[in-house]
């Protein structure tokens, strides 16, 4: 079912099922993580990885010495390289779980009355971001919040707005990393700021941002301080033109 925000002197709909905002009946083009689908990934770097995840799969698993026909082992090498996007799914239904649980969580329960997943992987994820918010978090102002800019034309939704025990007011993004020690994304902050500008937008004051990463492998939390506002808010906007650019060509 489709949820209905009024905010900023409009409506603001937001259907789960596809993932798609309107605002005022009107489809809004871009979200907040289209946009920062733009940043710039490393020439190379999803298919090195995908290449490396087959392989590991080729060194756990038995590689088979003999096959039935053509046609049974092309279906091998179909399901082998399959496997970043099993991986893919995987971190999503990680990411989506652990969500949840935080959710549950800023409703007002402790950390020991919040039901964990039956997944041992999950429930490692949601047991350190648990500690982690019962640590800092003085109090929850919302999750999962559904956010519009007059000024820029895009929705989102941000993960948490939280008062800290430092009394200050900070946008809250949770991530799941395959490695804490990787260089932190630019697409990652730039959602944090994002967020971070559509509620000041709104008439709110927030104070900072929040990167709080989490190893999928381990469960160990990571949580990164973002002050530089401007710097961010103008690399942000860079990324909303490139994803708004559309050349016009003329015939020569």
């Amino acid at each position: 079912m489709a949820e209905i925000i009024k905010t900023m002197g409009g409506t603001l709909t937001f259907s789960p099922g596809n993932h798609r905002y309107t605002w005022d009946g009107e489809k809004v083009d871009l979200s907040v993580s289209a946009v920062a689908a733009q940043f710039a990934v490393p020439f190379g770097a999803a298919s090195g990885w995908a290449a490396k995840v087959i392989r590991e799969e080729l060194l756990r698993g038995d590689i088979p010495t003999a096959f039935d026909g053509p046609s049974d082992r092309l279906e091998w090498a179909k399901d082998i390289c399959k496997s970043p996007h099993r991986i893919t799914k995987r971190a999503g239904e990680i990411g989506t779980a652990v969500h949840r649980y935080i959710e549950d969580l800023a409703s007002g329960f402790l950390v020991d009355s919040v039901e964990l997943s039956a997944d041992e992987d999950i429930a490692m994820c949601q047991r350190s971001l648990g500690e982690w918010v019962q640590s800092n978090v003085c109090e929850v102002i919302s999750t999962e919040r559904r956010l519009y800019s007059r000024r820029w034309r895009i929705a989102g939704t941000v993960d948490m707005v939280a008062k800290m025990h430092d009394k200050k007011t900070y946008v809250i993004d949770w991530k799941g990393v395959t490695d804490l020690d990787a260089s932190l994304k630019s697409n990652h902050v730039a959602q944090l700021t994002a967020y971070r500008s559509m509620l000041e937008e709104a008439g709110e004051e927030i104070d900072g941002c929040i990167l709080v990463r989490f190893s999928r492998a381990n469960g160990k939390v990571d949580a990164t301080a973002f002050h530089h506002h401007y710097d961010d808010v103008a690399a942000f906007e860079a990324a909303l033109a490139l994803a708004r650019y559309k050349p016009r060509p003329e015939v020569f």
